[in-house]
């Protein structure tokens, strides 16, 4: 088994905690934006209670009013996003 030492000069730690601090205090997170992050969806039931209607009038309005929803694997999902515009679109008069 070999042993490997290293010796360093307190000069050449003090230059890397030096370089170390300031990309440190330089470093900004950055901010996500509405874009950046996935879309919200909800499920039919929540659906249904975000728009204050029955789940047989979610499915309706999903299979004949162009509702629209994301399926996976036989689930439907909602954005709510698209469903407040959907809503705001399609008013009764």
């Amino acid at each position: 088994m070999s042993t490997l030492l290293y010796s360093h000069s307190k000069g050449d730690l003090e230059k890397a905690v030096e370089i170390i601090l300031s990309k440190a205090s330089n470093f900004i997170i950055p901010e996500k934006t509405a874009e950046d992050q996935p879309e919200d969806l909800i499920s039919q039931t929540a659906a249904s209670k975000f728009l204050h209607v029955s789940i047989p009038t979610i499915i309706d309005w999903r299979k004949n009013k162009n509702l629209p929803h994301y399926n996976f694997s036989g689930r439907f999902y909602y954005s709510k996003k698209e469903l407040l515009e959907y809503g705001r679109n399609n008013r009764k008069q």
